[in-house]
């Protein structure tokens, strides 16, 4: 009588925060497991916070300029091949922002890269009989490619029979091809969804099948070139993907000590209800590197995530998800939230969405139990927002930003500058709308826009009058220049560009932005609200110092809640018979820094003081 097949082994490795499981883990256990395959998966990374310190562990998980989260782990990986001077030097001001946020010295940071990882893979070495297993897989996402690639060298050195493959959201093909070029112990890398053909490859290897074929594979044949049948295609049946199990995640986050640890932040379930993108099969947003060959949008059914959620709130007793998905599908709006907050629940759960929804929208999604929002708004500017492809406006921006701080959903978005054909005029607005709403959430951070792999940006860089693109300078800390072509294995690029603003032009929204965060920080925060009586409405101004007070008597206080979300002037015009008395009382209110005036719309600034709106 045969034995039994060995069951695979899937590793996630740091340098990832404590605070989420991987889903990657998750969705791949219950997949294989459907396929016959046993598994046993291993969250890694949790474990690291115990030989660096928690603090450190998600400091090191951010993704920063410098990279420190993949670069701690180069030397492990490939040997001493870099200074350290060149390294520290430039990235004295991300590294320094990291110490802060981590409570340590960049002497302490030589130190987790010099000492603390190796004793993390003796650990990972020792704890595990590896022998157990017949394959070996590491996902990897975001910073987690140098530490695998260093446990996965020491693995193939200690028991090179056993199969060793790569996979994840990081494999764009060119990726693969440089990782599987520059390390001889990753023996395979899948490239794209891995519902069907990961445990085809599985199934391969245990009968001695020929891997030719087989789409989302990348190999090396008997000569050592390189094989790849193209990418897997994408899964469009969301309703055959499993409920993901996070078992191993709740056992490995008390056995690692961070349960236990005072600061440990609430478990947030990932899930997954969509792929791709349903706007970026319209427009492409310029800097988004997302969905390189997987934009095909399709959604999950509405009933299978509620039964989603059931089940995982259920076995787990956490009540707050994050969907990982790139975008809302925009059937969720009603048929999900509406039955979520028809039923009362307590859920809680983040989503990616346009900033297209309207107020009565966002209310309706609060009630169901949208919490937490990462909004694609990146500019007040219309100008600007037409160059980077959003097709949306500055008013409708702000009017979203408006609603999510009135209805309590914490609006994670960004600032994004560096456009061509932006000009100063752009930014001025933008400084002068940002000094009317110290009120409303500010972003989560500013920055120059990217180039990542992928975005039009990378793949069409003419269009963006970038004349030249090259990788991000900390790569060469990462990856052996000698040893691979950094041009291919990079996912972060810099580059030279034309038709924009230099730093200069953009120090003042810098500096507000800067002090919007500050100020909202404060307590009290700076504050608009209006109270309204039977017939009038009075404004209370804490925005700027002194309080002021103001009252709009009955027609300005109907006009005032006709604000309440971008109006055009014809709109007004064609509500109202008294066209003198409309421009004066607009004129007052304008002046007032009570309502803006932004791309020909008219917006009121102040938020109801009362929660039942």
């Amino acid at each position: 009588m045969s034995r039994p097949p060995k069951p695979v082994a899937l590793v996630s490795m740091p340098t990832l925060t404590a605070s989420l499981p991987s889903f990657q883990l998750g969705l791949l256990k219950p997949t294989l497991e459907r396929a016959g395959i046993a598994v046993q998966t291993f969250s890694l990374y949790l474990y690291f916070g115990r030989h660096v310190g928690w603090r450190l562990n998600d400091a090191l998980s951010a993704v920063r300029p410098c990279l420190a989260g993949e670069w701690i782990w180069a030397r492990a990986a490939f040997g001493d091949f870099a200074g350290d001077d060149a390294y520290l030097d430039h990235y004295r001001h991300s590294l320094e922002d990291l110490c802060r946020a981590a409570g340590c010295t960049v002497a302490d940071l030589l130190a987790v890269r010099d000492e603390r990882t190796v004793s993390f893979l003796d650990f990972c070495l020792e704890r595990i009989d590896w022998r157990r297993f017949e394959l070996i897989g590491f996902t990897v996402v975001f910073q987690q490619m140098a530490a695998s690639l260093a446990l996965a060298r020491r693995l193939k050195e200690r028991h090179p029979e056993i199969p060793i493959v790569f996979g994840g959201a990081t494999f764009e093909d060119d990726i693969g091809e440089a990782i599987l070029r520059g390390c001889p112990w990753v023996d395979h890398v899948h490239c794209g969804d891995a519902d069907a053909t990961f445990p085809q490859l599985i199934e391969r290897l245990r009968s001695g099948a020929e891997l030719d074929g087989l789409p989302g594979v990348m190999w090396r044949d008997g000569d050592g070139g390189i094989r790849f049948a193209g990418r897997a295609p994408n899964h469009l049946d969301m309703s055959t993907t499993p409920i993901p199990d996070f078992d191993e995640y709740f056992y490995a986050r008390r056995e690692s000590g961070y349960a236990a640890w005072p600061e440990a932040e609430e478990p947030l379930l990932p899930i997954e209800t969509a792929r791709g993108c349903w706007w970026g099969e319209k427009a492409h947003c310029t800097f988004c590197g997302l969905n390189r060959a997987g934009m095909t949008f399709r959604a999950k059914p509405v009933e299978q995530v509620l039964e989603m959620l059931e089940a995982l709130s259920r076995r787990y007793g956490v009540y707050h998800f994050d969907a990982i998905d790139n975008i809302m599908a925009t059937d969720y709006v009603d048929q999900l939230f509406g039955r979520l907050a028809q039923s009362h629940t307590d859920l809680k759960v983040h989503y990616e969405i346009r900033p297209y929804l309207t107020r009565r929208q966002l209310r309706d999604l609060r009630r169901g139990g949208l919490f937490s929002v990462q909004p694609g708004i990146e500019s007040l500017s219309t100008h600007v927002l037409k160059l980077m492809r959003k097709h949306s406006t500055g008013v409708r921006n702000l009017s979203f930003m408006k609603w999510c701080t009135y209805y309590g959903i914490n609006n994670l978005y960004n600032i994004l500058m560096g456009f061509p054909g932006e000009t100063e005029e752009d930014y001025r607005l933008q400084c002068e709308v940002i000094a009317k709403v110290p009120h409303l959430q500010p972003p989560w951070g500013i920055a120059r826009v990217r180039a990542d792999r992928g975005s039009p940006m990378f793949t069409e860089p003419e269009t963006q009058a970038i004349s030249r693109l090259y990788p991000s300078y900390a790569y060469r800390f990462i990856y052996p220049p000698e040893r691979f072509d950094l041009e291919r294995v990079s996912y972060y690029f810099d580059h030279d560009q034309e038709r924009v603003l230099g730093e200069e032009g953009y120090r003042e929204i810098h500096r507000r932005v800067k002090e919007w965060q500050a100020r909202w920080r404060e307590r009290p925060r700076p504050s608009l609200t209006y109270r309204k009586a039977w017939r009038s409405i009075r404004v209370d101004d804490r925005r700027n110092g002194a309080a002021r007070t103001f009252t709009l008597g009955e027609r300005a206080a109907r006009l005032y809640e006709q604000l309440s979300e971008p109006r055009s002037a014809r709109a007004l015009a064609a509500a109202w018979d008294d066209a003198g008395w409309l421009e004066e009382t607009l004129e007052r209110l304008i002046a007032e820094d009570l309502v803006v005036h932004l791309d020909g719309r008219y917006l009121a600034l102040a938020l109801p003081a009362n929660a039942h709106l």
